[in-house]
């Protein structure tokens, strides 16, 4: 699998609800998603783009979609391991949260998750899942974020 290019961005695998955050809100107009990729690479699980396109959640689907077909966002096929994923959490977790454990868990990449049993999960697994926001910050401390950048997403998507 061709990963995006780590030698300056870092790069991070979305959950559904990091990705619906970074394409319904806008910075200067434009969705979050479209500033954070000059910063971090996006890895995306093939559950999660399932679910946004299956959905058809609009904005997010409309933003998503092109992102896709120029490959600025990565898909990753998920692994059928480690199956216990689907048996014993299929009912705590949905098909874009599992999927997301299981493409950090085969590639080494840190999942970004907006879901406590997600991120409990992940982190039974040995994961070092983030948060959205902790995600964000980390973009600002340590990969050249404008620090009022960062800021403005965290207080607009903040709960």
């Amino acid at each position: 699998m061709n990963l995006p290019s780590q030698s300056s961005r870092p790069v991070y695998l979305l959950d559904t609800g990091p990705l619906s955050v970074l394409c319904g809100f806008p910075l200067n107009g434009e969705p979050y998603i479209n500033t954070l990729l000059d910063y971090a690479g996006i890895l995306l699980a093939d559950g999660v783009v399932s679910e946004i396109l299956a959905a058809q959640r609009g904005k997010i689907a409309r933003v998503v979609s092109p992102l896709l077909r120029d490959n600025d966002l990565t898909v990753v096929s998920t692994p059928n391991i480690p199956a216990i994923l689907d048996v014993a959490y299929d009912k705590l977790l949905g098909t874009g949260e599992r999927s997301t454990i299981k493409v950090a868990l085969a590639n080494g990449v840190t999942p970004v998750v907006d879901d406590k049993d997600a991120f409990v999960v992940a982190s039974r697994f040995g994961l070092h899942p983030v948060s959205f926001q902790d995600f964000i910050v980390q973009l600002a401390i340590n990969y050249a974020m404008p620090k009022q950048t960062a800021t403005e997403i965290v207080r607009a998507t903040a709960r």
